[in-house]
């Protein structure tokens, strides 16, 4: 599980926004999330992945309804890819999971994450690979992405399950592969 210190390491301290501890008490968050959300935080921006200012709406740390179809239920938004509107990283309050909804005609989710702790593990590993492959060559550049795509699936197995998951796409753009 990557630390505030770990992510303030790559991301300064000005880089790290974590939610207060009010705000996620008012909104029913459970300890382990308010946890992560409030004592670790997220990196405000980490190019093209992840930014918690996003345009439009929902602003990062809102809560919004979602209709499920069956009920109507209450995600947590964490912000969303960077530049992009209709994208957005939310906590599903009750499960857990870190979903990216799809904003717009035809809305849709997909789990990206089981646990909010798994995604700020990947967002703060993909920022260290940002480092690490700054003086790398592109044949150490994908030997690192590579070992990087296999600890992550050993941490959280259901983010790369299917050959379309969001993270699988992410490391396929990243090796180079058409999606």
């Amino acid at each position: 599980m990557a630390t505030r210190a770990e992510l303030t390491e790559i991301f300064g301290a000005e880089g790290v926004i974590s939610l207060p501890r009010s705000e996620a008490t008012a909104a029913g968050l459970s300890e382990d999330d308010a946890r992560v959300l409030c004592d670790v935080g997220f990196p405000a921006e980490l190019p093209v992945i992840f930014s918690l200012d996003v345009p439009g709406d929902p602003s990062a740390f809102s809560l919004v309804p979602v209709d499920t179809g069956a009920d109507i239920t209450k995600v947590l938004c964490l912000g969303g890819p960077s530049g992009n509107s209709e994208m957005r990283y939310c906590l599903d309050m009750e499960d857990g999971y870190v979903i990216l909804l799809t904003l717009g005609r035809q809305p849709a989710a997909e789990i990206i994450n089981s646990t909010v702790d798994a995604f700020v593990e990947f967002l703060y590993r993909y920022g260290l690979r940002l480092k690490h492959i700054a003086s790398a060559d592109d044949r150490q550049a994908d030997e690192y992405t590579k070992q990087l795509r296999q600890y992550l699936a050993e941490r959280d197995p259901q983010a790369f399950a299917e050959e379309d998951t969001w993270w699988n796409m992410i490391f396929d753009r990243l090796l180079g592969k058409e999606f």
